[in-house]
């Protein structure tokens, strides 16, 4: 057993989540054998409360307008659908992954709800929709952490990437939010800064380290991007997932340099679920024909064993294509164990 396993398991024990406790164990005894069949639960949910955002960031494929999905918004029933049903064996529900969650109006009587499971509840944010109203409303939901994106410390430098965002306006709500928790005396929120590192803002890091823990953010998160144009890329291998093309005598956007992990093993610990109930096998699943099914339609246990999923995590085990269905997504996964989930990120749990 690893020490994150342990970890998790003591944290569980100590809130008194026996559910959660015993299908955690289920399944990373299920995961450490690569069974395709998976008979407990999976323990993270990624669940999109819209897909759509009013920026056009140019390596994002909903801010590109590049994927196959038509726009939509969870509606609270369905959200309450879904996590009447899972919500028994989740520890973690992350609120984002192709569009701006605060856009949907009813977020925050869903993180309500996922806290009556003792759900651990995440948002991803722009904070360009956000008011002093909403502030509030986050901060008594029981909102556990928000990550916001600004990815600059001057205007010019934040929108050469957030197109058509306002640095004014998010960096000022952020303020906002931090003055709002201070007034309400609340633990939570854990607020962490984001910033994307790109060759045109690399300069600023220090400078935003600086200005967020003045300002009395928790966490200041330099981020590594994955970047679609090798003019992008950092000069700074520390802050670059990408290796040097010496044929190029540059940086290649295709080849990254950190050895993958032998496992994705979102199959085993999470699903992720579009607003209009499409399912995919992870967060990086661009186009809807890619995904395993629809929640909506047909129950998730029918979705979870079927025939996508079986045949991905066989793929996981054996690495060949044995199967007789060839439209798998995970088959050409470009980034194959990347972007493993970090469940010692529950900021609930510790």
């Amino acid at each position: 057993m690893t020490d994150k396993q342990i970890k998790i398991i003591e944290a569980l024990r100590r809130l008194g989540l026996k559910q959660k406790l015993d299908n955690f164990i289920l399944i990373e005894k299920q995961k450490s054998n690569l069974e395709e069949y998976v008979s407990g639960y999976p323990y993270w949910l990624t669940i999109d409360p819209t897909n759509f955002c009013t920026l056009r960031c140019p390596f994002c494929p909903t801010g590109q307008g590049r994927n196959s999905r038509a726009k939509a918004t969870l509606s609270l029933d369905n959200f309450k659908r879904v996590v009447d049903e899972l919500g028994p064996y989740l520890i973690h529900i992350d609120f984002c992954n192709w569009g701006e969650p605060l856009l949907n109006t009813q977020i925050y009587e869903m993180i309500t709800i996922a806290k009556q499971y003792h759900i651990d509840t995440k948002i991803d944010s722009n904070l360009n929709h956000f008011s002093e109203e909403d502030a509030e409303k986050m901060i008594i939901a029981g909102l556990d952490k928000i990550i916001v994106s600004i990815d600059g410390i001057t205007s010019d430098t934040y929108s050469k990437y957030r197109v058509g965002g306002d640095f004014d306006k998010a960096f000022n709500n952020l303020k906002l939010l931090l003055r709002k928790k201070r007034l309400l005396n609340k633990r939570n929120p854990y607020i962490s800064w984001q910033f994307l590192v790109f060759r045109h803002n690399e300069h600023e890091i220090e400078e935003v380290r600086r200005v967020g823990y003045d300002l009395g953010v928790d966490h200041v998160g330099i981020t590594k991007a994955f970047i679609g144009d090798r003019e992008w890329i950092p000069l700074n291998d520390e802050y670059s997932h990408y290796r040097r093309d010496e044929v190029s005598e540059g940086y290649t956007s295709e080849q990254f340099k950190e050895p993958q992990e032998f496992v994705c093993n979102w199959l085993w610990e999470a699903i992720v679920i579009n607003p209009n109930g499409s399912v995919s096998p992870c967060c990086s699943v661009e186009d809807e024909k890619d995904d395993f099914g629809n929640i909506f339609i047909n129950s998730f246990k029918d979705i979870w064993n079927n025939d996508k999923y079986t045949a991905a995590r066989r793929y996981m085990k054996d690495r060949k294509i044995t199967d007789s269905r060839k439209d798998n997504v995970c088959f050409n996964c470009r980034h194959l164990g990347m972007i493993n989930l970090d469940i010692l990120s529950c900021h609930s749990l510790f």
